[in-house]
């Protein structure tokens, strides 16, 4: 019994030393801070002794003294009565590669720099006590907006959402889009505007390995007062379970000082199996277009998938082109949970079918009669065009009958008559004597213009 007094004396004694002066842990700066000097915070000394503390002294350490921290104090009282209180004021510079997040987790935060050591005299006995000294600088690197695109359905993210009822094998894609708040004037050259990322690093991380994300990205050259994105895309398992998945994203990058700014969200993708799920995986037609000159064949292979909670029993596959009036439905397929199977189907075309491009609907079905899922595929059929028959080529051989003279026959006695000939104008004595007159006109036009300029030279 006097060992369990003595033990719970000694507890008690060790409480009251340990808390004999209480220090506050002063916080320069905060989460709008830029980062430049003289910028002031307090902290506080508690004396919770019965006698009066005299002799009080402040120093730093752990860091906190280095002189890029410029750290200097101000305020201590010569004595500090017992139960009493004083405040003490701390100036201090925040560097320009402070950073703004924590490097682990990114989340901004004032982050540890070192320490602050009070020093006392209490009745004779040193008494001391050590705090924590933080700091905090703005962070200038944020996610903007998130977006996220599954099948047909668009859903914008902030921290903390969900994205509901996706299903085994679904892919999606992640738009990021990250900012620069950096403002893009450099007041007074502080070195606290106009300041860019050379780098900046996106990381998208999944809880669950039934999530396949794409390798991590980055962002390159993003200047003040910019933004940019980035694409992720997510494949969800085809054989994933029913359940909620994590996504971490990260982005983190330093500045031109060297400083580290980003930011973290969390998003949830809820995967969710329906109880029945026969899936149309592919439809394939061979041949997919097919002419109306001749009957033929076409092959419908359909691959389906149980992508549903149980196993299925009676699942059905039916293909029907409404156009030719043609159904035929394959039933009682067996499919355990996750298993595939291919499943074929002949379609007549006729001769003679329309021309044109017609519908080929696939539906699934479980329990044999109840839908599950559908799809459709086109098939061609072209008009039939007639044959084309190329008569032979003749070479034919044109004949030019040129008519023969017959020769005159002139009775004994008689001569024959000479060929009559042609004349003309220019050989009758009329176009001679023409001639004659115009020559002499034209003389005598000649010695006209002769005397005229005789005369004018004289």
């Amino acid at each position: 019994m006097k060992r369990i007094a003595l033990f719970v004396l000694l507890i008690a004694l060790f409480a009251i030393g340990a808390t004999a002066i209480q220090v506050s842990s002063p916080s320069i700066g905060g989460e709008s801070q830029d980062r430049v000097a003289n910028i002031a915070t307090t902290f506080t000394i508690t004396n919770n002794n019965t006698g009066v503390m005299s002799g009080i002294t402040v120093s730093f350490g752990s860091g906190a003294e280095q002189s890029k921290y410029a750290l200097s104090y101000s305020g201590i009282p010569q004595s500090l009565a017992a139960g009493a209180q004083a405040v003490i004021s701390i100036n201090g510079t925040i560097p320009l590669d402070h950073p703004a997040v924590d490097s682990s987790d990114l989340k901004e935060k004032a982050l540890k720099i070192g320490t602050v050591t009070v020093s006392g005299t209490v009745n004779n006995a040193a008494e001391t006590a050590v705090a924590d000294v933080f700091m905090q600088a703005v962070n200038q690197l944020k996610i903007k907006k998130v977006r996220i695109e599954c099948g047909d359905k668009t859903q914008s993210l902030d921290s903390g959402d969900r994205v509901k009822n996706l299903k085994p094998g679904e892919s999606c894609s992640m738009e990021i889009q990250v900012e620069n708040n950096f403002d893009d004037d450099d007041r007074n050259n502080q070195k606290i505007g106009d300041i860019a990322f050379d780098s900046i690093d996106v990381r998208v991380d999944s809880s669950n390995s039934d999530i396949d994300v794409d390798e991590d990205d980055s962002l390159d050259d993003l200047d003040a007062d910019d933004e940019d994105a980035v694409n992720v895309d997510l494949d969800i398992d085809e054989e994933a379970d029913d359940g909620t998945i994590s996504l971490d994203i990260r982005v983190s990058g330093r500045d031109e000082n060297g400083a580290l700014h980003g930011e973290q969200m969390d998003v949830k993708l809820e995967v969710n199996r329906l109880t029945h799920d026969v899936q149309l995986r592919r439809i394939d037609l061979s041949p997919s277009v097919v002419s109306s000159c001749d009957a033929t064949n076409v092959k419908v292979t359909v691959n389906v998938l149980n992508q549903g909670k149980r196993d299925e029993d009676e699942a059905a596959v039916e293909v029907s082109i409404p156009e030719l009036k043609f159904t035929k439905k394959v039933e009682n397929i067996e499919l355990d949970r996750d298993e595939s199977t291919t499943v074929s189907v002949d379609v007549p075309i006729a001769k003679g079918a329309k021309e044109g491009v017609l519908r080929v609907d696939v539906n699934s079905f479980f329990d044999s009669i109840a839908p599950s899922n559908s799809g459709s595929v086109d098939l061609i059929v072209e008009a039939c065009e007639e044959e084309i028959i190329e008569e032979p080529v003749v070479n034919k051989t044109t004949s030019v009958v040129i008519p023969q003279t017959q020769p005159v026959v002139v009775p004994p006695g008689q001569a024959q008559a000479a060929p009559k000939k042609d004349s003309s104008f220019s050989d009758s004595k009329a176009y001679v004597a023409l001639l004659a007159v115009l020559s002499l006109l034209i003389a005598i036009v000649i010695i006209g213009l002769v005397v005229l300029l005789v005369r004018k030279k004289n």
